[in-house]
């Protein structure tokens, strides 16, 4: 039941992410409740806590540099709260590992965030532009709901065809 909670929130985060190039609270509050209550309710409210605070600690540098937003902090922890630390530290990595791959494969933002990692060497000027830069200011511009469904999907199937 829970990978089907976690499929079915990665895919309307990812789909929102791609098309307002944002996460919703609407989303990720709602299920981060609900997932620390099941939790709660199932005995395994350590299991939650810790999957919560992890993924926080996780993308905490990420989002002070610009390479995520809070949006993506917040559904990476929703994700804790229905799982565990042990489900989303390999699902942060792999999705890394996807974001890497594309920015690789996508020349257009190298510009942008060759000019962000100055501008992060030099020092932020203001919280405004550590906390909320614009779309065009942050280091890397593509949907990383999207990437973190992909390693999801990754993860959630590679176990299938190892263990079979």
């Amino acid at each position: 039941m829970m990978s089907v909670v976690v499929f079915t929130v990665l895919a309307v985060a990812a789909w929102f992410d791609l098309r307002r190039r944002k996460v919703p609270n609407a989303i990720t509050f709602p299920v981060l409740a609900a997932g620390l209550f099941f939790q709660w309710y199932s005995g395994s409210m350590t299991v939650a806590l810790a999957g919560v605070a992890g993924a926080f600690f996780l993308t905490l540098g990420p989002v002070v540099l610009k390479g995520m937003g809070m949006g993506d902090q917040k559904l990476l922890m929703a994700v804790g709260a229905w799982s565990s630390w042990n489900e989303v530290y390999p699902l942060f990595f792999n999705s890394i590992w996807l974001c890497l791959l594309f920015l690789l494969l996508y020349p257009r933002s190298w510009t942008r965030l060759r000019d962000n990692l100055r501008v992060i060497a030099i020092g932020w000027s203001a919280h405004r532009q550590l906390w909320l830069p614009g779309l065009d200011r942050t280091a890397l511009s593509f949907p990383y709901a999207v990437f973190l469904l992909g390693a999801f999907l990754f993860q959630h199937f590679s176990s299938y065809v190892w263990t079979s």
